[in-house]
């Protein structure tokens, strides 16, 4: 599906749901997934002034096709995943610490076994009334996911890297009118990667630095409706001057966006934006890069038709670092569709539908990514509930090497206290 229609139907839904919540009267703007149950919600375990939150994720699942290629390998896998969340409970204020572990263990094919970890803290000091700072700072070992055009291949397990993330923010609104600002710094460093037949591939050259700033004003010129006007910087520095392939990736670049955020009859909330980008790359080099320039957008709507049924809809345009020889990033544009529906007060479906085309900056490739899925919760208790699901994934690329379609079926029990 072109994307300039997929946008188009995007519009079509947002122009629809406008037009349906002014044709009911009034509903309780609470998600079915945000709604309190206290039969069924944990409760944590008190701590002074702070709350301890627990949890364990088990899946266990089949993916007819865990390398995405074109001809599909399967196998049965084993997840888990324990968190563990500090919040402080205080009037004002927050402190948090948080931490997890995401282990993964594959039947046949233990090159997949991998285990991503995170810990990290959050804290916001409230100055005065509308007014705030918050810090947030983590740090973690994460991966890829083998359908990433960064993966090679003859590679025979996902890319790992660690990522070091710090980020300060803060908010003025004395009235009506507001500003808020915010830096952010990401050092990301990626392992090598082991090759079928032996060997490993070097991603030290995909080693990098990230900032990002930017300051926001806003209005609130209606109740329910706040305009705003967002410029951000963004800038990225490689450790390595020229990559494996002999090309300088340091790139820094800009956004401009306007935007509304809404509540319409306490039916719909959301935001919604659009602007100008660009990304710019060395020229004096012996091989440029193609800069990046054209249209920013993105938004996410919530839809409370009824009490036991919300719709999601959401957009997205990214700008992603790849490694590929001659290509100057991942131009990613998103969207999705998702549902949540209340069958009985301790069971909920889920179902969802996406597509994101990826043009590939420098080259003629482009890569269409539609997934969908459904899943069923059930609450058992406060402590327990079950999930069954099923996804559903492909690419679809003119590099016909690149094809692949994949299902899985997965099964979690979750604990939590």
């Amino acid at each position: 599906m072109n994307f300039r229609k997929y946008l188009s139907i995007y519009a079509g839904v947002i122009a629809g749901l406008l037009m349906l919540s002014t044709g009911i009267a009034s509903a309780q703007a609470v998600g079915v997934l945000d709604r309190d149950r206290p039969a069924y919600d944990p409760k944590g375990i008190p701590l002074g002034g702070f709350r301890l939150y627990p949890k364990l994720n088990f899946d266990t699942g089949f993916d007819d096709n865990v390398f995405r290629l074109a001809t599909g390998q399967s196998d049965w896998y084993f997840r888990e995943t324990p968190t563990v969340r500090l919040q402080s409970q205080w009037g004002q204020h927050l402190l948090e610490f948080f931490g997890g572990i995401d282990n993964y263990n594959y039947s046949r094919f233990s090159s997949l076994d991998l285990t991503d970890w995170n810990v990290g803290g959050a804290a916001r000091y409230d100055i005065m009334r509308g007014a705030a700072i918050a810090v947030t700072s983590t740090y973690g070992e994460y991966h890829e996911p083998l359908y990433s055009p960064n993966t090679v291949g003859n590679q025979i397990s996902p890319n790992k890297y660690h990522k070091e993330h710090s980020e300060i923010t803060g908010s003025y609104q004395p009235n009506r009118i507001g500003l808020g600002a915010g830096v952010s710094f990401d050092r990301l460093t990626y392992a090598s990667a082991p090759l079928l037949g032996g060997g490993l591939l070097n991603n030290a050259d995909r080693n990098e630095d990230e900032y990002q700033a930017y300051v926001r004003g806003f209005y609130d010129f209606s109740p329910g409706y706040t305009a705003f006007v967002k410029a951000s910087y963004d800038g990225r520095t490689f450790d390595q001057y020229f990559d494996r392939s002999g090309y300088h990736r340091s790139s820094s670049g800009f956004k401009v966006d306007g935007g509304v955020d809404l509540k319409i009859s306490n039916l719909i909330d959301g935001e919604v934006y659009a602007g100008y980008l660009e990304q710019h790359y060395a020229q004096n080099v012996p091989k440029p890069l193609n800069n990046i320039a054209g249209l920013d957008f993105g938004g996410q709507l919530n839809w409370y038709p009824t009490p036991i049924l919300t719709v999601h809809l959401s957009a997205a345009h990214l700008v992603s670092d790849v490694v590929i020889s001659g290509v100057s990033a991942s131009r990613d544009e998103a969207g999705k569709l998702s549902a949540d529906y209340e069958l009985g007060y301790n069971l909920i479906a889920q179902a969802y539908g996406a597509y994101t085309h990826s043009h590939l900056q420098g080259s003629s490739r482009s890569d269409n990514y539609p997934s969908a899925g459904i899943n069923l919760r059930y609450l058992m208790n406060e402590y327990l509930s079950a999930d069954v699901g099923y996804d559903y994934g492909e690419r679809s690329s003119n590099l016909a090497s690149a094809n692949y379609q994949d299902n899985m079926v997965t099964l979690r029990l979750t604990g939590h206290i």
